[in-house]
């Protein structure tokens, strides 16, 4: 198991840096967000990001899962350059459909969301991104099934330096506001693709495989109905809160939001980049089942130390970030509601691989649309009555209610012995933290971080005590004994 773990987490700790360029530029960015645009516009920012990503989910048709899917299958054996090929075209003709679609219809949209026609040109912009957007997926994902993590970290970095140092000048200097940022992206994406322009050349031959396209739609229209509820899963408390509460409840619960979903990429991500093609590979292997079990256990363990953290320090991050703008303060109460989203998120798409290796997508997109739905109501419910905090409860929530169905069909169909007893300890353990250091927000600043960091180093050492690593003990004892008769030997 130790020599599986080993290039899953050193592939992971490569796909981090990528990802941590990311979300480095995003808070290098947040301060001159925070100083340019006004709540209601960075509230604006946030409806924006909630749009590009539903674009993103639908538009696609999930061809790059598809790809992630069929790329190992015997059946395309010698046919991997021309089903790239296929995808890429596929995903192109897509990607143009959508913009010319939505092109003429900017000032109805821009006037649904914002009571104005004035944010056209802005809508355009979202949408072109977006379609770029898609269409970096497909080098990218091939870039990880041929498991090249330098190649992927290398491009993700240059792209998003160019995008920091392009909306920096746009939106500080030329006041571009919104819109600077999204030109920004969209020239970052275009070095982004010219970036994989030799791999994919490389890994193309021009053949169009229309049976296999058929297959691979097949496979990946279930879960765009999937990804398109998970995606309105995601965004459903921005535009809830929209047009409930207004643009600048939106802009507190984004900022929130943003700091807490920073696990997401941080980590989450990272190691799902790595661990997918790993668990594709192993599907016929016996060991499979115990991996997908373990990976659930340690994951979770490491995820909610950092859920953890993020959660008991939101109150001061916040503060640093936004201190002379006290009407965004409120938006660390939301943080620890997000944070343990994620960790649920996280379990959830976890446990999800096994309705993929058994190609369940079906199950999967019944299960989303119907947790998205849920979510729809939840967030309506909560955010009319207690405004951004009540988005933060209802994602919390549906995540929860999402990770057990999703665990309850994966069980059916293929079921996994999970260490649910050391699961639901941290979990437990974590919360318990959480909820201490809110009784004391209101100390003095250093006795409050002491404290809050005793919490936090507390957390692995009571898992600890409780048992929850005795894998990792065995493995000290195997260390210790190994080394005791290496120095025995010696002596002789």
């Amino acid at each position: 198991m130790l020599q599986l773990l080993k290039p899953l987490l050193k592939n992971a700790g490569i796909y981090a840096l990528g990802n941590i360029s990311v979300k480095v530029t995003g808070f290098i960015l947040l301060p001159f967000y925070l100083e340019k645009l006004s709540a209601a516009e960075y509230g604006m920012l946030g409806t924006m990001e909630a749009t590009f990503q539903l674009i993103v989910a639908i538009a696609g048709l999930n061809l790059y899962m598809a790809l992630t899917r069929w790329y190992q299958e015997k059946e395309v054996e010698g046919k991997q350059k021309s089903i790239y090929f296929t995808t890429l075209v596929t995903v192109i003709l897509l990607s143009l459909v959508v913009f010319l679609g939505f092109y003429p219809m900017a000032r109805f949209f821009s006037n649904i969301l914002f009571d104005s026609g004035d944010y056209t040109r802005l809508i355009r912009l979202v949408t072109a991104s977006a379609g770029l957007e898609l269409i970096g997926q497909i080098p990218a994902t091939l870039c990880k099934m041929q498991q090249k993590p330098v190649m992927y970290t290398r491009n993700m970095v240059i792209r998003f330096a160019v995008t920091l140092m392009l909306t920096i000048l746009f939106v500080v200097f030329f006041n571009r506001k919104v819109e600077g940022i999204y030109e920004a992206q969209i020239i970052g994406s275009f070095t982004y693709l010219a970036l994989f322009m030799p791999f994919s050349i490389k890994n193309i031959w021009w053949k169009f495989e229309t049976l296999l396209l058929k297959k691979m739609l097949k496979y990946g229209l279930p879960l765009v109905f999937s990804a398109s509820f998970s995606i309105l899963f995601v965004i459903t408390d921005r535009y809830a809160l929209n047009f409930i509460s207004g643009l600048e409840s939106v802009g507190v619960y984004s900022l929130g939001y943003k700091l807490a979903n920073t696990l997401r990429i941080f980590i989450v991500m990272s190691v799902q980049l790595a661990l997918t093609p790993m668990v594709f590979k192993m599907v016929n292997q016996p060991e499979i089942k115990h991996f997908l079990s373990k990976v659930l256990t340690y994951f979770t363990f490491g995820l909610l130390f950092f859920a953890i953290a993020v959660s008991i320090f939101g109150q001061e991050v916040v503060k640093v970030l936004t201190i002379d703008k006290p009407e965004y303060w409120n938006a660390y109460f939301v943080i620890p509601f997000v944070a343990f989203s994620v960790v649920f998120g996280m379990m959830r798409e976890t446990v999800a691989y096994s309705l993929q290796i058994v190609k369940r997508t079906n199950v999967i997109a019944s299960v989303i649309i119907f947790v998205a739905l849920l979510n729809i109501g939840l967030n309506i419910l909560l955010i009319y009555h207690i405004g951004a905090i009540g988005a933060g409860i209802s994602t919390l929530a549906t995540q929860i209610i999402f990770f057990a169905t999703m665990l309850f069909f994966a069980q059916r169909y293929y079921p996994v012995t999970y260490e649910y007893r050391k699961i639901f300890i941290a979990i437990g353990l974590g919360a318990l933290i959480c909820f201490a250091a809110f009784l004391i927000r209101d100390w003095e600043l250093g006795w409050r971080l002491c404290v809050k960091t005793a919490l936090l180093v507390s957390y692995p050492l009571m898992l600890y005590a409780l048992k929850c690593f005795e894998e990792i003990k065995e493995l000290i004892t195997r260390v210790r004994k190994k080394f005791l008769s290496s120095v025995l030997r010696r002596e002789k």
